[in-house]
């Protein structure tokens, strides 16, 4: 079972320990301090979820296909929820990784990085 997918693609690459989520995080709308120190917030009626996947050093072609699948500032991605024990979907805003690179040479490396997801809807 993969970790992460869009369009049943399937993601490998995923380095050990570069997996991480959090599920079902209120979403604070607003926050004040009152005046006797204690603090009101106002949520959401949605608890959001994040994700950050960081992959392990890739070829040329390799890296070409997975940026071909972080396109969009937003798309709908399936992932595998620890919570739940299975497979998900669920509309992210991403945020686009830095691009390292090792070697130009032959068929090119890209070092290792890291893709943010952040809900922002329900798939």
């Amino acid at each position: 079972m993969a970790l992460l997918e869009h369009n049943n693609f399937p993601f490998k690459n995923i380095l050990s320990g570069g997996y991480n989520i959090k599920e079902d995080e209120p979403d604070i709308i607003s926050e004040v301090k009152m005046a006797d120190g204690s603090i009101k917030r106002n949520y959401g009626s949605m608890p959001k979820t994040s994700i950050k996947v960081k992959f392990g050093q890739l070829n040329k072609e390799t890296y070409k296909e997975y940026m071909s699948h972080f396109e969009k500032n937003e798309d709908v991605y399936s992932y595998f929820s620890p919570k739940k024990q299975t497979m998900l979907s669920k509309k992210f805003f991403v945020k686009f990784p830095e691009t390292s690179i090792i070697s130009t040479t032959g068929n090119h490396r890209y070092e290792e990085f890291e893709v943010e997801l952040n809900q922002c809807g329900e798939a």
